[in-house]
């Protein structure tokens, strides 16, 4: 069999197995704290475990108030419930994110006004920001896609221009940077995810970051089904009862979540430093193929390696992305622009969205995560060399 043929027409691949997309970083020290946890039979939400993980990530972050979620997108939810905006407010999302961006916003029953991105790395343009603001508009919600910081300055200086509230959705960018400081402590609120795909991950989980004390309050409230329980157990009250103080939903996390992430969180800049060092090697090992770029690097900002993504020409993309997949290496597309999903598709047109069609229509994604083996690691360069190389046939 012909080894530089393509096995997408017949050729022998260069994995036999797949190289996965993604795989959490799990060793027996989490196992053992799971395992640990579950011993103990504090299993439920809040407990020692979840506290010492908010302590600890805190810490990590230079932030006053962390405080541990199911997911990020309840993070986002009670990122604006603390708010209470009036209805039909506007919140400014960039048209290339997740769904829970949006929802965030959505779910209390504010609106969204989409603006497009930088077509050279998906995040949210400040000029366009600047430009789609009107007197309804009460919150700017940037991303930081692929775990690279967005333009964090400049957003700011217009959040305070206009007198915005900005919750920062870096639910991929735990242990990223923006000039000196990393990201959770560049806005109102910040939001993490660790979910199973994440840099960090609790299984799911996420976490609502602020310095604003009076916010911390509310959500310490709001997620604790609207009771004044946090500060019951914090105070160490042992007689009586906690109150219902407010409207609320059931948003702790399990201790047993808490005890993964602890054990996460301390090997997290380990597991980012790998991350780099891959990407090191895809950039000194791909950078010179004509039909291939790399997503840019905000200025002043270090990634934590997320995702790794190259941008190919549009009109091949889907074929490249097989015959990847052919030889062995599960690439992917990520993310459709929000006003091309069903739900979002009233909010504008390809047309109202150049960039974020730009950036789409040449993304792939490469497998980055510290498990990945050098031999992995060597056969996806060399698919991806092998691929790309033949469109120039």
């Amino acid at each position: 069999m012909n080894k530089n043929q393509l096995a997408v027409n017949g050729g022998q691949p260069v994995s036999e197995s797949t190289i996965l997309i993604h795989k959490p970083c799990l060793d027996e020290n989490d196992c053992q704290a799971v395992y640990d946890a579950v011993k103990s039979t504090f299993i439920s939400g809040d407990g020692p475990a979840c506290r010492e993980f908010e302590k600890m990530l805190a810490e990590y972050l230079g932030a006053k108030h962390v405080l541990f979620m199911p997911s990020c997108t309840v993070a986002l939810d009670l990122a604006f419930r603390v708010k209470d905006f009036p209805a039909e407010k506007e919140v400014i999302v960039p048209n290339f994110t997740y769904t829970s961006t949006a929802l965030g916003a959505l779910l209390n029953g504010l609106k969204i006004k989409l603006v497009d991105v930088h077509p050279d790395n998906g995040n949210i343009d400040p000029e366009m920001v600047e430009a789609a603001i009107n007197e309804n508009t009460v919150a700017i919600a940037p991303v930081d896609y692929a775990g690279n910081p967005a333009e964090m300055d400049e957003i700011t200086a217009i959040a305070r221009k206009h007198n915005l509230y900005v919750v920062h959705d870096t639910a991929q960018s735990i242990g990223a940077e923006y000039k000196g400081r990393k990201t959770g402590t560049l806005a109102d609120v910040s939001t993490f995810s660790f979910h199973g795909t994440k840099n960090l991950t609790t299984g799911e989980g996420g976490a609502l970051v602020t310095n604003d004390d009076a916010i911390a309050e509310k959500v310490k409230i709001l997620r604790e089904k609207g009771t004044n329980k946090y500060s019951f157990l914090t105070d160490n009250i042992t007689r009586g009862y906690y109150e219902y103080v407010s409207i609320g939903n059931s948003y702790v996390q399990s201790n047993i979540n808490g005890a993964l992430g602890i054990k996460q969180l301390q090997k997290l800049d380990w597991m980012n430093q790998k991350r780099e060092i891959i990407a090191r090697k895809y950039k000194a090992e791909l950078g010179d193929l004509p039909n291939l770029q790399f997503i840019k690097q905000t200025e002043g900002a270090k990634t934590n390696w997320h995702l790794f993504g190259i941008l190919v020409p549009a009109e091949h993309r889907y074929w490249i992305l097989d015959a990847l997949r052919a030889e062995g290496v599960n690439a992917n597309v990520h993310y459709t622009p929000l006003h091309r999903n069903k739900y979002y598709s009233h909010l504008g047109t390809d047309d109202d969205f150049p960039n974020s069609m730009k950036f789409f229509g040449g993304l792939l994604r490469l497998p980055i995560y510290p498990d990945l083996t050098e031999a992995e690691r060597d056969a996806i360069v060399v698919a991806t060399r092998k691929v790309m190389n033949s469109l120039m046939l």
